[in-house]
Order: C-alpha cells, then structure tokens, then sequence
C-alpha cells in the first residue's frame, strides 16, 4: 500500500477541469461556427431574397426612383415567378412614369403566372381606364371600343365595360363620319374596317351566349348598325354581314331599325340578282345585248317601282345607277335606304348600268331607257365612254326616204375628254333593218318640236 507524502499535493482534480476547459471551449467555437452557417444559408434562400428585392423597389417606389424599383421587381420576379407583390408593385411604378402599356403587360403576366385574380382585376382596370383617357382627350376610335371589349370578354358582367362600351358607340366612331369611306372602305390599314367592326358584333353576341343579360343585349343590338348616318360598304361584305346577322337576330331579337338595315342589303342582293347576266355580257363588251334587257319584265318591273314612286329601300330617284363594287347606306326618318355607287362615285368601277325611270312618252308610248358605262381602260378614266339604248316609238326610215312610226331601239355613244369635251354619235333603228346615223342638231329639232 502506498501511502501519500506528507505535503504532496493531488493533480487529479486540476486535470480534470483544465479537460472541461478544453471540451467547453470546442463546442463554444462550434456553435458560433453553426450561427454563421445558417444565417449565411437563410440570407440565401429564395424567398428571403425575393422579399429583399421586394423591399428595396418599395424603397425606390417611395423615393420616385421607378426605374430602380422597376430593376428591383424584376430581379424578384426572375427569382420567383409567383410573386404576386412583385408584379403589382412593379405595374404601379409603370404607372407612375405614365407606362400604361407596361404595366398592362406585367399584370397580364402576373396573372398568367399566378392565376391570382387580383392581378388580373388590376389589368382589366388600366385596360378601362386607359380608355376613359383616350375617349376624354377626343382620341377614341375603333381600337379603344376594341380594348374595352376584351375587358367585358373576361368579366361579362362588369358594369363599368358596360357602361363604356355603350360610350364608345358614340364617342369614338364619329371619328369615321367625314366621308362615307372612312368607315369600311378606309385604305388606312390602322384604321377602321369591316373586318374589324364585324368581329366586334361577333365577340359581344359570343358574350351574350353567357350572359344574356338586358345589359348586354342592349349592347348586340346597338352595335349592329354603326354610329353613322351615312357610310359605305363593299357589296361582298354587304352580303356576309346580311347572313352574319340572320344568325345574331334570331338569338337575340330585332328593332324597326334593324329590319329596315337589313332590308336594305336583302333587298341590293335582289337587285344584283337581276343584272348580273346582262354584267356578264357587257365586260366582255356585248353592248347589243342591252336591247333585249331594257325591254324584259325584270328590268321593266324595277323600273316602275321608281317610276310609280312605290316604297323600296333602294333610293327612288330618276336615274338609279347599278354597280357592284359597293353600296351606301343613308339614315332617314323612315329607316335605312341604300344605293350602288355611280361611276363618278367610284371611278374604278368594272362598270355602270344606269336604269332611267323618267316619264318620256312617244305617241303616248312610255320610252324604255338604259345606260351602261363600261370600266376604265388601264386605269385611265378618260376618254370616257357612255352608251345609252332607248326603245321607242320614232319615225324611221321604211324605203324611198318614207318616214314610218314604229317601235324601234336607239343608241348613244357619248365619249367625253380630260378636259370635258363630248363627242355623241347617235344610231336610229338600231339593229333594225334600217339602222341609220342621226346627226345633233335633227335630234335637237325634235325635242323642241
């Protein structure tokens, strides 16, 4: 047994706590270690970092530093593709340096990337009131009643669209009122056409399939017909809106107004329907053909109703000029009339018949008469060439110089310089057996006479 020396003194005890020391000092150095650690990993994590650049552009925003902000809310966006404040804060700098159509585009994307309605409630609202703007600063034209119309696509029920689709009826196509073209025959590609107008009508009769609401059927039935008093349309679109509204009246209803419109197109197809045999023989210049037509029942029962001055929506006037390139349409107290183009209307016709519906008896025999202007010649209007076929009731010549009463045909060939010059050449008895030159001045005897 060992026995301890009297002073000696035990180490055993100071060992030990000096190892404590050591263990104590490790796991200090090691939890400091771990909180530099973590904090460097939370300062990276995405949502932090979307929540910094986040705040840096509402710093920016405060200070009217929007394209910093804008800088900083993209950053946020790139990083997170969901973020909703992101967007919205960043549609509300655009706004602020007066980008509308930025920040239409960064709340539609939002929208598109979050499918968060909020977003989307913001874009319809810069879409109306960049509409609202555009109408008061007298700017408003078919695109703005186009924007607004998007917005009723995606809330058929929002009263404000409403309410400024039927403001936009009136305000911003009597932009279009100056001339009957303006409408649907502009050769402005940016402007206003019948393309365009035809597929509003279509989109908002699209809407009312979901929502047949007064509201909206107001709006159907008010777009049917342009804000015009007076415009043109080409007779091709004439006849596709015709069918297009058959469809859209007989889901949504109809108005003495629209009866009256559509009469108008029903009734030029008729009308087209009667000469376009004798159009098919005179472009390919058989201008003979014109005896035969200006004496058959069709064409004398049209001409009677202008004659007889009977209701017609063709307008009644003495000579009524047939075409087929385009027709107006005129307003009156009594609904809708039209007319085909005459040829100093539409100088690039393919052609004018002209119907004569004036009182011109011979011998108490009413004249039949018509007129045919043929298409310029490569595009030269002049000289310009007028033929003009009467079936009357004339002396003629009937052998040794004997002069003879009889039904007969006449031709006019009236052809007219740059400078309005007219030369008029006049055939009697025209295809008869004795057809014959009249010079002017015999003529002009026997109107006196």
């Amino acid at each position: 047994m060992r026995y301890r020396r009297k002073g000696q003194k035990r180490r055993v005890g100071n060992g030990k706590r000096k190892l404590n020391y050591r263990k104590i000092g490790i796991i200090s150095a090691a939890t400091v270690v771990a909180f530099v650690s973590s904090y460097a990993v939370y300062s990276h994590l995405p949502f932090v970092k979307v929540n910094k650049a986040i705040a840096a552009g509402n710093r920016y925003s405060e200070n009217e530093e929007y394209e910093a902000a804008i800088n900083s809310y993209t950053e946020a966006i790139e990083i997170d593709s969901g973020a909703v404040s992101a967007y919205s804060n960043m549609a509300g700098a655009y706004l602020s340096i007066d980008d509308s159509e930025s920040a239409k585009k960064v709340l539609y994307d939002g929208w598109q990337n979050t499918d968060n309605e909020n977003l989307l409630n913001n874009y319809l609202t810069v879409i109306l009131n960049d509409a609202v703007n555009t109408m008061n600063k007298g700017e408003g034209n078919i695109d703005t009643a186009i924007s607004v119309l998007s917005v009723l696509e995606q809330d058929n029920s929002n009263a404000d669209a409403v309410e400024l689709m039927n403001a936009c009826y009136d305000r911003c196509f009597s932009r279009y009122a100056d001339n009957t073209d303006s409408l649907f025959r502009s050769s402005d590609e940016n402007g206003c056409s019948f393309e365009k107008y035809k597929d509003i009508v279509e989109r908002l009769f699209n809407i009312y399939k979901f929502n047949s609401s007064d509201d909206i059927k107001n709006l159907v039935l008010k777009y049917i017909i342009p804000a015009s008093d007076s415009f043109a349309m080409n007779y091709e679109d004439a006849l596709a809106y015709q069918d297009f509204l058959n469809g859209v009246i007989e889901n949504v209803g109809t108005n003495d107004d629209i009866n009256s419109f559509i009469a108008c197109l029903q009734n030029a197809r008729e009308v087209q329907g009667i000469f376009a045999d004798i159009f098919n023989q005179l472009d390919v210049g058989n201008v003979d053909e014109l005896r035969n037509f200006v004496v058959s029942d069709e064409y004398l029962s049209l001409r009677d109703k202008f004659l007889n001055n009977e209701d017609t929506p063709q307008e009644n006037t003495t000579y009524v000029a047939i075409s087929r390139e385009a027709i107006i349409l005129n307003k009156t107290g009594n609904g809708w009339k039209y007319r085909f183009l005459s040829f100093e209307e539409n100088p690039e016709s393919q052609g004018v018949i002209t119907l004569w519906a004036n009182y011109f008896e011979d011998d108490g025999v009413q004249r039949n008469s018509i007129s045919y202007e043929p298409s310029a010649i490569d595009g030269n209007v002049y000289p310009h060439t007028k033929y003009t076929v009467t079936y009357l009731r004339s002396y003629t010549n009937s052998g040794n110089n004997t002069k003879v009463a009889k039904m007969n045909y006449r031709l006019s060939t009236m052809i007219t310089d740059a400078d309005g010059n007219t030369t008029e050449t006049i055939v009697g008895d025209w295809g008869g057996s004795n057809e014959y030159v009249m010079d002017i001045e015999t003529i002009e005897s026997r109107i006196r006479a």
